[in-house]
């Protein structure tokens, strides 16, 4: 009985982070994918940087959805809520920069997450 139990409850808490990180890795991949195109057409750190703060508005927001959704379940107040996500996507942005500074001169580009 309680290995149901523990199995119902770990399957449940797979399911749940299993939307958070589809959500994540959508809005991850299409960071990628304006990162790969910059790339391609050779755009400016400074013109990239722009692109990248705008980037991606629809997996952008559901991510951050998401991430609200999860912190308010734990408690935390909607301020603190809205600042952890904000973080969060920023630190994907943050990377994704990161690698175009280091990548535009040499054309490489990033593998999209499967």
């Amino acid at each position: 009985m309680i290995t149901i139990i523990a199995t119902a409850l770990l399957s449940m808490a797979t399911m749940k982070g299993d939307a958070m990180d589809t959500a994540r890795k959508a809005f991850n991949n299409c960071m990628i994918e304006t990162h790969n195109a910059a790339v391609t057409e050779k755009a400016s750190p400074s013109d990239f940087i722009k692109t990248s703060d705008a980037a991606c508005p629809t997996q952008r927001a559901a991510y951050k959805e998401i991430l609200v959704k999860s912190e308010r379940s734990y408690g935390s107040s909607p301020a603190e809520a809205e600042k952890f996500a904000t973080e969060e996507i920023q630190m994907i942005v943050d990377s994704v920069v990161a690698s175009f500074n280091e990548n535009v001169e040499n054309g490489a580009k990033l593998t999209p997450e499967k």
